[in-house]
This record gives structure tokens, C-alpha cells and sequence, in this order.
């Protein structure tokens, strides 16, 4: 499937000219977040961009960047100064626009679009069922086969919960035993075939932190 025209239309205009540009000379994909709030008319807070090749995107960052050095973590280049951020990912690369799509923890995510330079025009492609649960709101875990950090999906299932989405038992369920998969369960934590409720709370806790640090930086909120 593809994004309705008009959409892809919406999600081209929204994009800082730079990216515009830049996009009509390299193989670069615009996908998740951006496409679902441009579709859903959400405020956009960045946009995420999928590579072939991490190495790469310094060269396409240093390219885009306007005054401010680009920013370098383990999972992404981001460059701001646009009219939006803009977020090289490097945790993942991939070599088609469908792998992209396959790799989104919920299907409400999977929309990307691309400069096709063989058409010479915007192609774009969407999962069967973005749509759908986007128009209802309902979060759909896909249960992406990806390497990534424990309580990711937990902490995404939060930000959709207070925009207003709401999810399923089934895909909750997925989504708690994959952060449950991402915890040592070693002698400290499990006695006498008994779960040690507060330690592994605590080490969920530590989990969820390390996905994003910034939900409380100071510990202000910690009780120790």
C-alpha cells in the first residue's frame, strides 16, 4: 500500500527545503512519527531519516547542518537549526524503504515516503493496517525482530496513551514480556523459584531511564 496522495502531497510541503533537496540527490527515507503526525495533522517535533549506510550520514548531517554542529549519540546524528530537527537514525540502516517499515514496534508508525530516481518522483509505501488503527487510535505492537534498548516500546505506549491512543491486551502484553526479555534474571532476583517483585521493579526502572534519560534527569522524582 502507499500513502493516500494527498498525504504524501502534505508530508513533502512540511519538510524544510534543505531536506527537500537533499533527499532528489541521496537515498534517504522519511518514515514513523513524521508521516503518522502529518497525516493526523499532530505537531511535528522531528523528523527521523533512514540510511543504507551509517557512515555515511555525517556526510549527509554536515551537509543539512545550518550554524550549529550536528549531534552524535550511539543511535542517531541529529542536526537542528531547520525548520524542524532532523535525525539521521544509525542504530539501524537499511537497504529498501519496506525494511524500514518491518522494523516500526507499532503499525500506526508505519508510513515512510522517498525520492524515487528512477521515476523521478515521491514514492511512498504504508503497511496494510496504518490506516486503520491510525483512524481509530489503537496501538498494534508488530513485534519487530531489531536490536534494541529494553522498555523502548513500554515508554512510546505512554506518549501514545497521552495523545489519545489507546491499545489492545494482546499487543500490551507483547510489549511488557519484551521489556521482561531485556532484565538479568540472575540468583539476586529470583529465590527459591520466587520473583523479587521490588528488585525487579527497580531494575525496570533503570531500564525505562536508560531509554530516555530525560523523563527525569535530576532523580527528582526517585525516592532513592
Amino acid at each position: 500500500m502507499r500513502l493516500n496522495q494527498y498525504d504524501l502531497q502534505w508530508c513533502v510541503r512540511l519538510l524544510p527545503k534543505a531536506l527537500r533537496d537533499i533527499m532528489k540527490k541521496e537515498e534517504i527515507v522519511v518514515a514513523g512519527g513524521y508521516v503518522r503526525s502529518c497525516v493526523t495533522r499532530e505537531t511535528v517535533n522531528d523528523i527521523d531519516l533512514f540510511i543504507p549506510e551509517r557512515d555515511y550520514a555525517l556526510h549527509l548531517a554536515a551537509a543539512l547542518s545550518v550554524g550549529a554542529k550536528p549531534h552524535r549519540t550511539v543511535n542517531a546524528i541529529t542536526v537542528r537549526g531547520l525548520k524542524y530537527p532532523v535525525q539521521f537514525i544509525t542504530r539501524w540502516v537499511y537497504d529498501a524503504p519496506q525494511e524500514v517499515l518491518s522494523s516500526f514496534d507499532f503499525t500506526i508508525c508505519q508510513a515512510a515516503f522517498w525520492w524515487d530516481h528512477y521515476c523521478q518522483r515521491w514514492a511512498s509505501a504504508v503497511s496494510d493496517d496504518f490506516y486503520v488503527d491510525l483512524a481509530a487510535k489503537r496501538l498494534v505492537y508488530t513485534n519487530p525482530v531489531r536490536e534494541e534498548a529494553p522498555g523502548g516500546s513500554m515508554l512510546r505506549v505512554l506518549k501514545y496513551y497521552q495523545r489519545g491512543y489507546r491499545i489492545t491486551i494482546k499487543s500490551l502484553s507483547d510489549v511488557i514480556a519484551r521489556l521482561a526479555h531485556g532484565v538479568r534474571f540472575d540468583y539476586r532476583m529470583v529465590c527459591v523459584d520466587e520473583l523479587d517483585t521490588l528488585l525487579f521493579a527497580h531494575v525496570v526502572k533503570g531500564l525505562l531511564h536508560e531509554v530516555d534519560p530525560s523523563i527525569d534527569p535530576d532523580h527528582i522524582i526517585e525516592e532513592n
